[in-house]
C-alpha cells in the first residue's frame, strides 16, 4: 500500500512538473512568437527632406532608423534574435507628409538582423538610378562598406527588405512631383549583437 501511494505521488508531482513546464515553454514560445510594429511620420520642407526617413545633411528629420534600432536592441536584449521583415510607407507630395511602419519579427534564419537602415534619391527622374549608383555610393556593396567601415564590423551581414518607388513607374518614367526611390536594408552586428 505504501509502495501504491508513492508511485501515485511521483506520477502526480511529475505531471505537476510536466504541467508547469509546458507552460513555460508556451509563454516562451508565444513571446517569441509576438510580432512588434514601430511606426512615425515627417513632414519634409522639400524634396530632398521628403525621403530624409533618417536625416539629411546631418540633421534628423524622420529619425526611422534611430526609431527601429531601439526596438532591435530591446528584442535581441530579450533574447530575440529580431528582423524588419516589412516596411510600409504612405507619401504624399501635396503635404510632403510622410508615415511609415516596420514589422518587426523573430529572423527566421536565426540570425540577429539588429541594424537598419535606408538609402535613396528624389526629386527628378535621375532619382530612380542615382538611388542605387555606385558613382554617388548608393549601390549595395557601397553601401554595405560604409556600414562595416563605421562599425568595424567585418562579419556583417546584409540584405535588401524593400525597393519603395513613389511617383516613378516600373521603368523609371517621372509620374509626380517628388519622385523618390529609396531602399530599406537590415544587417547584423555580430561581435557586438550575436546570435542568440
Amino acid at each position: 500500500m505504501e509502495d501504491k501511494t508513492k508511485k501515485i505521488l511521483l506520477i502526480s508531482g511529475i505531471s505537476l512538473v510536466s504541467v508547469f513546464a509546458i507552460f513555460f515553454v508556451y509563454k516562451l514560445i508565444k513571446r517569441k512568437m509576438s510580432v512588434v510594429y514601430v511606426s512615425g511620420e515627417f513632414v519634409g520642407k522639400n524634396c530632398d527632406e521628403f525621403h530624409a526617413f533618417q536625416g539629411t545633411n546631418g540633421r534628423v528629420i524622420g529619425g526611422m532608423n534611430d526609431k527601429v534600432t531601439i526596438e532591435l536592441n530591446r528584442l535581441h536584449k530579450e533574447g530575440i534574435n529580431p528582423q524588419v521583415t516589412e516596411v510600409d510607407v504612405v507619401m504624399d507630395s501635396a503635404t510632403m507628409k510622410v508615415k511609415w511602419k516596420v514589422k518587426i519579427e523573430p529572423s527566421k534564419d536565426g540570425k540577429a538582423w539588429v541594424g537598419f537602415t535606408s538609402r535613396g534619391s528624389g526629386g527628378d527622374k535621375s532619382a530612380f538610378t542615382r538611388a542605387i549608383s555606385k558613382s554617388t555610393k548608393q549601390d549595395f556593396d557601397s553601401v554595405k562598406k560604409k556600414i562595416i567601415d563605421v562599425l568595424n564590423e567585418p562579419k556583417l551581414e546584409m540584405k535588401a527588405i524593400k525597393d519603395l518607388q513613389y511617383n516613378f513607374s516600373k521603368d523609371g518614367k517621372v509620374l509626380g512631383k517628388c519622385p523618390t526611390r529609396q531602399i530599406f536594408y537590415v544587417y547584423t552586428k555580430p561581435s557586438k549583437f550575436p546570435n542568440n
